[in-house]
C-alpha cells in the first residue's frame, strides 16, 4: 500500500503499509532550497507524522538533481530586513529539527545530490546519512558571510569531530561523498537509487522496537551536555519506559525461545 500526498514544496509519500514515510523536498527548479514556504510545508509533514500511528522509520530526499543546495539566497537578497528574515526563517526550520530528534522514528537521508548549508544541517539532523555517489556536502553558510544554523554547529562535531568540523566550517571546504564516507559524515555511498536504498534500510529499522530506538535519540540529544548524574537519571526513566512496553516483552521471549522477536514498535 502507497499512499501520497503533497503541500507546495515538501512531499510525503507512506509505503510499507504506512509504517514507513518517504519525504521529498520538492523545490527542484531551486535546488530545493529552504524558504518560507518550504519551511512552513516540512513542519506541517512533520506534524503528519507525529500523528501518523504505527509509523516506523522515515526517508529524507530531495526531488531533481539536489537533497538541498542550502538557503534561498535570492529570498535573503530581496528581503527588506535580511537579519529578521533570517531569524524568522531559522526559528522556523528550528521547530523541524526538534520535531525529528524527539520522534521515536530514526530519520534517515538519503543525499541524493548537492548537501549544502541547510540541507548539511538537515542531514546531520537525521540519525542516518547515505548518499549517492556524485553528491557534494559543505557547510556554505560561512562562503556567503553567513554563521551556521539549524543544528549544524551542534550535530557536526558530533558526527565528525572537532577538528574536521572546524576545517569545514571554517574554510567552506566543498568535499565529495567519497571524502564524505572517509570522515564518517555518511555512512554508505551508493552507485544505484539512494532512495531505495534508504527505503531498504528503514524496513531494517521497522523492524526495531520503535520505542526503544526513540529513547536512545533523546538520550543522545543530551549526552555531550549533560553531567554524568543527569544522564543517568534519564537513563532510569528510558529503560523503566522500554520495559513497559510489548516490545520488551517479545524480546524477552523470543530469547527464551530461541527466535528472531517481531517488534510490533509498542
Amino acid at each position: 500500500m502507497t499512499m501520497m500526498m503533497k503541500h507546495d514544496t515538501v512531499a510525503l509519500e507512506f509505503v510499507e503499509d504506512g509504517t514507513i514515510a518517504v519525504i521529498r523536498l520538492n523545490r527542484p527548479s531551486a535546488l530545493n532550497t529552504l524558504n518560507p514556504q518550504l519551511a512552513t510545508d516540512f513542519n506541517a509533514v512533520l506534524d503528519t507524522l507525529i500523528a501518523h500511528e504505527g509509523l516506523r522509520a522515515v526517508v529524507v530526499t530531495g526531488n531533481g538533481k539536489a537533497f538541498c543546495a542550502g538557503g534561498d539566497l535570492a529570498a535573503f537578497k530581496t528581503a527588506h530586513n535580511p537579519g529578521q528574515f533570517l531569524h524568522d526563517l531559522a526559528s522556523k526550520f528550528h521547530e523541524a529539527v526538534m520535531k525529528i530528534r524527539n520522534m521515536d522514528a530514526p530519520f534517515i537521508a538519503a543525499i541524493n545530490g548537492s548537501c549544502f548549508g541547510v540541507g548539511l544541517s538537515l542531514a546531520c539532523v537525521c540519525d542516518f546519512r547515505i548518499a549517492v555517489e556524485g553528491a557534494k556536502f559543505s557547510v556554505a553558510f560561512t562562503g556567503v558571510g553567513l554563521s551556521p544554523d539549524s543544528g549544524l554547529p551542534y550535530f557536526l562535531p558530533r558526527i565528525v569531530g572537532l577538528a574536521v568540523a572546524t576545517d569545514l566550517a571554517l574554510l567552506n571546504l566543498v568535499i565529495d561523498a567519497n571524502r564524505a564516507l572517509e570522515i564518517n559524515l555518511v555512512s554508505n555511498v551508493t552507485k544505484g537509487d539512494v532512495v531505495a536504498d534508504g527505503i531498504e534500510l528503514a524496513k531494517k529499522l521497522a523492524g526495531m522496537p520503535t520505542k526503544a530506538l526513540g529513547i536512545v535519540k533523546r538520550l543522545y540529544n543530551d549526552a555531550f551536555s549533560d553531567t554524568l548524574s543527569e544522564h543517568l537519571s534519564k537513563e532510569v526513566r528510558g529503560v523503566a519506559e522500554s520495559a513497559a512496553t510489548a516490545d520488551f516483552k517479545e524480546g524477552c521471549a523470543a530469547f527464551f525461545e530461541k527466535r528472531k522477536p517481531s517488534f510490533k514498535g509498542k
